[in-house]
C-alpha cells in the first residue's frame, strides 16, 4: 500500500467515525487546551475528541493527536479503527520518540486482545531510552505484566526491580507484594547467593548448594537495593511455612538493611504473619475405614500417618526447639466402617478433638462436614459438589429434622485427594510445555478411561483455546483386539487396504511400506502395566519407518515394581508421571518402608504417602491457604492449595532408560 492510498483510506475512516460519533462527542469538546497530551498520560477525553483534533490540524504535523487517538481507541476496545490509524502512522516519518510510543501502543493493543506472546515480542523490540518518563513507567508495567502471565519469574523480577524506584507511594504496596511473590518463585540457589549476609544460625537452616562457598560480604554494597530484595525473598522462600523462624529472620534482615526503601512498604506476606498462625492441635482424630471392604486402604493410610507422627516425635526429642505439633499431640483413630458420621461427630466432642484427618470415602465426607462446621478438617478425598447431610445408615430412624442444615464449606475444611483426573491435567500441561501440537489419547473403554481421557482433552483445550480441532481419544477393549485397535488409532489399516488394492489391480510383486498417520506428535496412554507392555510394541511397529518417532507418555497406573527389570526394559523411552516418593528410589523413607513393609504394591504405597503427608500438612495448611505461590514438598508431590481449599500435588516425571528409572528435571513455563 502506498502512502497516498493509505492516507485516503485513513481519511475516509475518520469521516465515517466522526459522522457516527459527533452527537456523543459534542458534550466533551468544551474548548480544551490546544495541545496534544503526552503519550500514556491519563486521557481526559474520548477517542472522538482526539480524532476531531486530528482533523482540525490536518495541515500540520498531527502525529501527536493521532497517537492520543490510538491510546483512547485501545482503552475503548475499538481495535479495528485503532489498527487503521496505526497503519497510517507507520507510513509516516516519525521521530524516534514517536516511533517508540507507537510500538508501545501496538503492544498495548495486542495485550488487550489477549495476544500475550506477540505483545511481549513487540515490547522487547522497543528502545526504551526514547520513551518519556511516563512512557517508561507504562513500558515496564506492561512488560512485567506479560512476563508474570508467561510465568517467567526471573524476567518479571528483573523488570519489577527496575520499576520500583519510579512508582509513587500509592502504588508501592501492591507492587512490593507482587515482586516478593515473583522473587520467591526463583530457584533457591539464585536467591541464596545473598544469604551469607544473614546470621550463622539462619544460613545453616537454608538449603544452599554444597559447591557455593560462604563468602563474607559487607552490609552496604553498590547494589544493596537488589541484594536486599533477594535476601528478603530468600528468607521468605525458606521460612514461609515456619512462622517463628520467619519473624526472627525478618528482624535480622531489617538490622542488615536499615535504610532499604522496602521498610516503608513491607510486603503484605511479611506483615500479616500473625494472622496466619498454623494449626497446633492437641487431639487429632483420624476417620478412616479400619475394617470391611476398604480396610486395606485404611490401614495403608494409618501406617503413613503413624510413621509421620513418630518421626516428628523423634525429631522433637533430638531438638531443643519443640515442633508446632509437640509431643503432647494425641492421635485417635475412628473406624468409619463401624459407625455413621453423626455418631462419630458426637464422639469427637466427647474426646475434645480439635483437628480431623479424613474421612476417606466421598459419601462419608459428604455426610460428615455438616456436623463439623467448627472443626478444621483435612478430608482424604475430593469435596462433593453439594454437601447434603444424609445418613449412610439406612436402618437409622433419624429424620431430616435431626440432621444439620446444609451450609457453605467452612474456610477451615480442606480436601486432599489422590486424583487421576488431576494427573491427566498435569500430563496435558507437560505435553503442551514440550511444544507438542497434536497429541493422541489411548485409554481403556470404561467409565474410568473415558473420565481420565476427558480430563486430559479438556485441559488441552483450555491450554490451546485457538485450536479448532479437539484431541482425539481412542478406547481399547480386550488385549486380543489390540493390533486391530492400533491399526484404527494410527490409521495404518487404511494404508494396508490401499496396498492390497494396488496388488490386486497390478498383480505384481510390489515393494511396499505401510504408512501411519503423520498428524500426531505425541501419545498419552492411560493403561495398566501389562496393557502398556503390549501397546508399546504395536505402536512402534505401526509407525512408518520413514516418519518421525512419536514420544509415548503414560500415567502412574502403569508404574509398578519390576524386581527383574524385564518390563522396565521393554518400556524404554516411555515417560510417565508419579509421586516423587515412588520415583526417587534413593528416598530414605522409601528404603525404610520397603525394608519394614515388604512386597507392597505401588497402589498401597501411594496411600501410605497420602497418610504421611496428611499429618505433615497440619501445620502447613494455614500458610498454604494465605500465601500465593507457597508449596510444601511432600511424598505425594509439591503440595499447594487452590481456591477451593483442595490440595494440589504436582507430580514428578521419569523415563525408562535401559530398564532403569531416570527422573526428568522439572520444567517451568519459562522453559
Amino acid at each position: 500500500m502506498n502512502v497516498f492510498t493509505s492516507t485516503k483510506r485513513f481519511s475516509q475512516l475518520l469521516i465515517m467515525l466522526l459522522t457516527l460519533s459527533i452527537l456523543s462527542a459534542c458534550s466533551t469538546m468544551t474548548s480544551p487546551e490546544d495541545t496534544p497530551p503526552e503519550p500514556f498520560t491519563e486521557l481526559t477525553y474520548d477517542s472522538a475528541f482526539y480524532l476531531k483534533k486530528d482533523q482540525e490540524h490536518a495541515d500540520e504535523d498531527n502525529s501527536a493527536w493521532q497517537l492520543a487517538a490510538v491510546q483512547a481507541l485501545i482503552q475503548e476496545s475499538k481495535f479495528v479503527l485503532a489498527d487503521s490509524i496505526i497503519e497510517h502512522l507507520q507510513s509516516k516519518k516519525l521521530s524516534e520518540n514517536e516511533q517508540a510510543s507507537l510500538s508501545l501502543l501496538i503492544a498495548d493493543s495486542l495485550a488487550a486482545q489477549d495476544k500475550q506472546e506477540q505483545a511481549l515480542q513487540t515490547v522487547n523490540s522497543i528502545d526504551a531510552q526514547h520513551l518519556s518518563n511516563i512512557g517508561l513507567i507504562h513500558y515496564l508495567k506492561l512488560k512485567a505484566d506479560l512476563e508474570v502471565q508467561r510465568q517467567d519469574h526471573q524476567a518479571a523480577s528483573d523488570t519489577l526491580l527496575l520499576l520500583s524506584p519510579l512508582l509513587n507511594a500509592d502504588e508501592k504496596q501492591a507492587h512490593n507484594d507482587l515482586l516478593l511473590t515473583q522473587l520467591s518463585l526463583l530457584p533457591a540457589d539464585i536467591l541464596n547467593q545473598y544469604q551469607p549476609l544473614l546470621s550463622t544460625e539462619e544460613t545453616e537452616a537454608i538449603d544452599t548448594p554444597a559447591e557455593t562457598p560462604a563468602v563474607e560480604k559487607p552490609a552496604v554494597e553498590k547494589n544493596e537495593f537488589k541484594e536486599g530484595w533477594y535476601a528478603l525473598a530468600g528468607i521468605y522462600q525458606s521460612f514461609q511455612l515456619r512462622p517463628n523462624q520467619l519473624i526472627r529472620s525478618i528482624e535480622n534482615w531489617k538490622n542488615l538493611y536499615p535504610a532499604h526503601p522496602l521498610l516503608e512498604h513491607m510486603p503484605s506476606q511479611l506483615t500479616d504473619i500473625p494472622e496466619a498462625s498454623p494449626y497446633q492441635p492437641q487431639n487429632i482424630a483420624v476417620l478412616i475405614p479400619l475394617s470391611g471392604r476398604f480396610q486395606k486402604q485404611g490401614k495403608a493410610i494409618q501406617y503413613g500417618l503413624l510413621d509421620a507422627y513418630y518421626r516428628q516425635q523423634q525429631a522433637a526429642e533430638n531438638s531443643s526447639e519443640q515442633p508446632l505439633n509437640s509431643q503432647a499431640a494425641k492421635l485417635t483413630f475412628y473406624d468409619t466402617n463401624n459407625q455413621n458420621m453423626q455418631e462419630i461427630a458426637l464422639k469427637l466432642k466427647t474426646d475434645n478433638i480439635d483437628f480431623v484427618i479424613g474421612p476417606l470415602l466421598k459419601n462419608d465426607i459428604k455426610e460428615f462436614l455438616p456436623f463439623a462446621q467448627e472443626l478444621p478438617v483435612l478430608a482424604l478425598n475430593s469435596f462433593v459438589k453439594q454437601a447434603a447431610a444424609k445418613s449412610a445408615d439406612k436402618s437409622s430412624e433419624q429424620t431430616e429434622k435431626e440432621m444439620p442444615a446444609e451450609s457453605k464449606a467452612a474456610a477451615w475444611h480442606y480436601a486432599f485427594p489422590i486424583s487421576p483426573e488431576d494427573e491427566a491435567k498435569q500430563a496435558a500441561w507437560l505435553l503442551n510445555l514440550q511444544h507438542h501440537k497434536n497429541p493422541l489419547v489411548i485409554a481403556p473403554d470404561s467409565a474410568y478411561g473415558k473420565r481420565i481421557a476427558s480430563a486430559f482433552t479438556n485441559k488441552w483445550a483450555e491450554l490451546n483455546p485457538e485450536e479448532n480441532s479437539p484431541v482425539e481419544s481412542y478406547y481399547f477393549t480386550d488385549k486380543a483386539q489390540l493390533p486391530k485397535f492400533i491399526d484404527q488409532a494410527l490409521q495404518t489399516g487404511r494404508s494396508k487396504s490401499r496396498i492390497s488394492q494396488m496388488k490386486a489391480i497390478t498383480r505384481l510383486p510390489l515393494k511396499t511400506e505401510v504408512r501411519s498417520r503423520r498428524d500426531i506428535d505425541a501419545i498419552y496412554i492411560i493403561s495398566k502395566r501389562d496393557e502398556l507392555t503390549l501397546l508399546k510394541p504395536f505402536i512402534e511397529v505401526s509407525i512408518s519407518p520413514f516418519a518421525a518417532k512419536v514420544p509415548l507418555y503414560a500415567s502412574s497406573r502403569s508404574h509398578k515394581f519390576d524386581p527383574r527389570g524385564k518390563q522396565d526394559r521393554e518400556l524404554s523411552s516411555v515417560s510417565f508421571s508419579d509421586m516423587p516418593f515412588l520415583i526417587k528410589d534413593q528416598n530414605e523413607i522409601m528404603k525404610e518402608v520397603q525394608q519394614a513393609w515388604q512386597k507392597q504394591s505401588f497402589a498401597t504405597l501411594r496411600l501410605f504417602a497420602l497418610g504421611f503427608d496428611s499429618y505433615q500438612l497440619i501445620e502447613q495448611l494455614m500458610q498454604l491457604q494465605v500465601t500465593e505461590g507457597a508449596f510444601y514438598p511432600g511424598l505425594t508431590g509439591n503440595l499447594s492449595l487452590d481456591k477451593s481449599n483442595t490440595v494440589q500435588a504436582k507430580l514428578s516425571w521419569a523415563v525408562y532408560k535401559n530398564g532403569k528409572l531416570s527422573e526428568i528435571a522439572p520444567l517451568t513455563a519459562a522453559e
